[in-house]
């Protein structure tokens, strides 16, 4: 029915906090020539490794051991990376399915499962998402690439929900915040950056509301600075885009922050 052929290109990203399923389902899809692009835990880290593989397809539990399910992972994948995401849950009741709807999956493998039950899903997601990319209506993210880019490039980069609170973090951020994505996760943004307004010598009360919300209808935010943590200050550029499901309802923000160099002052 399917193609070997095609799924020895495939690459899966496995998320799940069980570590004999985990085990299970990386043993099943190696026997058909998957490649298994890494295997996490946890909602956050499962927005990390995608946005570092990119890769074809995610088998996502839904109920993790981190600060973030794998429901509110899901909607953020779907929404900024457009891959494909297939359901793993022993729960099958009404609310839990309802919840599993609204974050826009590929699929939902109710377990136990069968090696068929992940081949089968795994390549209708795979064909219908074929279908999607080829249709004149499709159009890559602008998003998803920042965030791809965000990994290798010198500026702070944040995913933050609608209330401010960090979903990823890029290297170069937990360097100037001096602290690691595991720690800041779920935490409000307004916990680890005051800014400064440089023509007012004031400080911004509420660092999502007046500095990052703000910069969405401006575009870019100058004129202000951030305190470091020894206590210096650096003048930053802000911009920030929404994040919009298929809907296009604004589920978060993409935020760039730009630290200044001293002869661009």
């Amino acid at each position: 029915m399917f193609d070997n052929q095609k799924s020895a290109l495939t690459e899966v990203l496995i998320v799940e906090d069980d570590e004999i399923i985990a085990s299970l389902i990386e043993k099943f899809l190696l026997q058909r020539e998957y490649v298994i692009t890494a295997k996490v835990s946890t909602g956050e880290e499962a927005l990390y490794k995608v946005a570092e593989h990119l890769p074809d397809v995610v088998l996502m539990d839904i109920n993790l051991a981190g600060k973030i399910d794998g429901i509110t992972a899901t909607k953020y994948i779907t929404a900024i990376f457009r891959i494909p995401v297939i359901f793993l849950s022993a729960q099958d009741d009404e609310k839990t399915l309802s919840r599993a709807a609204n974050a826009e999956p590929a699929s939902f493998i109710i377990k136990p499962f069968s090696a068929k039950d992940l081949y089968s899903n795994i390549e209708i997601a795979l064909h219908n998402d074929r279908l999607l990319k080829k249709s004149k209506d499709f159009q890559f993210s602008k998003i998803r690439r920042v965030a791809r880019a965000a990994l290798s490039e010198l500026d702070a980069y944040f995913i933050l929900d609608n209330r401010g609170k960090i979903l990823f973090i890029n290297p170069y951020a937990e360097h100037i915040l001096n602290v690691s994505r595991e720690y800041v996760i779920t935490d409000p943004i307004g916990k680890y950056l005051t800014f400064y307004d440089t023509r007012q010598n004031t400080v911004f009360t509420d660092t999502f509301q007046d500095v990052i919300r703000e910069s969405l209808v401006l575009g870019i935010k100058q004129h202000i600075a951030v305190k470091m943590k020894d206590g210096t200050f650096r003048h930053v550029v802000i911009q920030s885009s929404s994040i919009r499901d298929a809907g296009s309802e604004t589920i978060g923000v993409m935020v760039r922050m730009h630290m200044k160099m001293k002869n661009e002052v």
